[in-house]
């Protein structure tokens, strides 16, 4: 379900959870809206789009940021990291 034009946007997204303190689902927001959206400039629907399959393996999901608060920082990372390499 990942394109290769997918890696940037998986790459900047795994930078920018690596370091949210706390690991809440406001802060994760923040953290992806700054990186996807002001960083790369993409609209919400490019940016979530390929976080979203890549944490959940599914295009439709729960609400994502709370997903990724519920997965925690390490399995989110490690699915983040996976989807990476699938899609390079």
């Amino acid at each position: 379900m990942l394109t290769p034009d997918a890696a940037p946007v998986l790459k900047a997204a795994e930078a920018a959870l690596a370091d949210v303190t706390p690991w809440k689902w406001d802060a994760i927001k923040e953290a992806l809206h700054l990186a996807l959206v002001e960083g790369l400039g993409l609209k919400p629907r490019q940016a979530f789009a390929p976080v979203r399959v890549a944490v959940t393996g599914r295009r439709v999901s729960p609400p994502l940021y709370e997903s990724i608060e519920l997965l925690g920082r390490e399995r989110t990372l490690a699915r983040l990291a996976r989807a990476l390499s699938a899609s390079a």
